[in-house]
């Protein structure tokens, strides 16, 4: 997300409906409209109605706004949606702006429950033991306001536990919480947090800001701003470091798929082995934006498909692309405003 839309849409009055959730959320629809295919989270703007979810089957049917059709009169997602993230059943939506998630039935997109305690720029969560966590930045400013939220999932209640600064994205592995403290080059560490007693376990200096991640094998592949770093989860210790040259500073986007690492770079996709010892030399491919500042704003890789966001004006409605894995434009999509993330169901 655009830190310094973030920034604005802080800024901005909305307003909050108190935590609630839908007496039949345990008898949802049997249809299971959404269980095959990819959700597109359109991050909108200042206004509220601009925020929304596309749906791309796997048959390449699009559905728009998928939240408010299924779900007319229910609590509205609020705007500047963040990330996503799931259990199960359920899938959770975080709304930077309006401090609050929406959880729905991910099988048929249903109402749930709106949280709205506890929150203070809320940005990515998972879930662990019965319960969510959600990292949130409060007032952006360097110090320890940073926190988790929690929320109980057996009734929707919320309590806050104090974190290191720079908390942003999360995950879960072998029980623990990895929380990577990075943020457009500050932070360099990742917190281990322990979620069966609620104590932070371990720090790991990394020596450089971490932009993204993904596990595999036991092993964190941690994307920095000028490094991409191994840790070691069972260790809980950096094994290795590959420099990047100078013109992949400020890379982002790490995920793995198939035993190979992607990354993206501007408007260019790379691609490496696992085990290779230094940085792609060239790109996979590129593509053109006319975006200023949207460009490659979502990117992800699942079943042999590269999926690409691109960011557009965050006034209209945008697109987003799929590419093969040697880079050859498969399908352009429609998506809403501003589509920030890709989620596979």
């Amino acid at each position: 997300m655009n830190f310094k839309k973030y920034l604005i849409a802080l800024a901005a009055s909305v307003v909050l409906v108190s935590c609630s959730s839908d007496d039949n959320r345990d008898t949802p629809d049997i249809s299971q409209a959404f269980d095959n295919g990819t959700f597109v989270l359109n991050e909108g703007n200042s206004n509220v109605s601009s925020a929304s979810v596309t749906f791309i089957g796997d048959d390449g049917t699009v559905q728009q706004d998928i939240y408010n059709t299924v779900n007319p009169g229910k609590p509205g997602l609020g705007s500047y949606l963040q990330s996503m993230f799931f259990t199960d059943d359920l899938a959770f939506i975080i709304s930077g702006s309006a401090n609050k998630v929406t959880v729905v039935n991910r099988h048929t997109f249903e109402f749930v429950a709106n949280v709205d305690t506890n929150f203070s720029s809320p940005r990515y969560g998972v879930v662990a033991n019965g319960k969510a966590y959600i990292t949130n930045y409060a007032d952006f400013n360097i110090g320890t306001d940073d926190f988790l939220t929690v929320i109980n999932l057996s009734d929707y209640s919320t309590s806050k536990i104090p974190l290191n600064n720079w908390s942003e994205k999360i995950t879960e592995e072998n029980g623990k919480l990895y929380i990577f403290n990075g943020f457009y080059g500050n932070g360099t560490s990742v917190t281990v947090f322990n979620p069966t007693n609620n104590t932070v376990e371990n720090t790991i200096a990394l020596g450089d800001s971490p932009d993204s991640f993904d596990e595999e094998d036991g092993i964190l592949y941690v994307l920095g701003d000028t490094k991409l770093i191994k840790i070691n989860i069972a260790a809980n210790s950096v094994t290795s470091a590959i420099d990047l040259p100078e013109n992949l500073h400020g890379s982002a986007h790490l995920i793995v798929e198939d035993n190979k690492i992607y990354f993206t770079n501007g408007t260019s996709v790379y691609s490496m082995a696992l085990n290779a010892t230094t940085a792609p030399a060239a790109p996979l491919f590129s593509y053109t934006s006319t975006s200023p500042y949207g460009g490659m704003y979502g990117f992800n890789v699942e079943d042999d498909k590269i999926y690409i966001a691109e960011g557009g004006d965050f006034a209209s409605d945008s697109e987003v692309y799929t590419y093969s894995l040697t880079g050859t434009l498969l399908n352009t999509y429609e998506a809403g405003v501003g589509p920030n993330g890709f989620y596979f169901n």
